[in-house]
């Protein structure tokens, strides 16, 4: 059997908290780095289970406990320059409870009305994400790396 050589990964994920009854949905408005709006997220830690950790990141960006969480596909990219995967798992709910909060180190949090979300200052590629998220349309979003181009591709 042929060894496979492994690669480095770099494990995130990210929730859409969804209102249904006012169609409104959690953004946050980052100001560190992937600065724009975006749905929350965060890393997964070592030896952290990827539901759990997207429960944990909500709660620490949010202030909200979620429940019920709908796998709505993945995001990710190889990077030949540094030999690494990036993997974001999408994730998206209705079941929620708590307060919000304002502000976190991230930057602002606020409910927002789905329909405006493609007027917004989005993050880069994150519409894709949404509405992957939203209409759960794909599995798969990657982007294959050809020099300076990203090119998109929807599974």
């Amino acid at each position: 059997m042929a060894k496979h050589e492994l690669e480095r990964v770099e494990l995130t994920n990210m929730c859409a908290i969804i209102d249904e009854e006012n169609q409104k949905v959690v953004v946050q408005k980052r100001v560190k780095s992937w600065c724009g709006i975006t749905f929350p997220g965060g890393h997964v830690e070592r030896a952290e289970a990827i539901v759990p950790s997207t429960i944990r990141e909500i709660k620490e960006e949010t202030g909200l406990d979620i429940r019920d969480l709908k796998a709505c596909g993945i995001k990710d990219w190889y990077n030949p320059e540094t030999s690494s995967r990036y993997i974001v798992f999408l994730f998206a709910t209705t079941n929620f409870s708590g307060n919000l909060l304002e502000e976190t180190a991230e930057g602002e949090v606020y409910w927002e009305d789905i329909e405006k979300l493609p007027d917004l200052e989005l993050s880069s590629g994150f519409w894709e994400m949404a509405e992957m998220m939203l209409s759960r349309k794909y599995a798969e979003f990657s982007y294959l790396i050809d020099g300076k181009d990203w090119i998109k591709n929807f599974y």
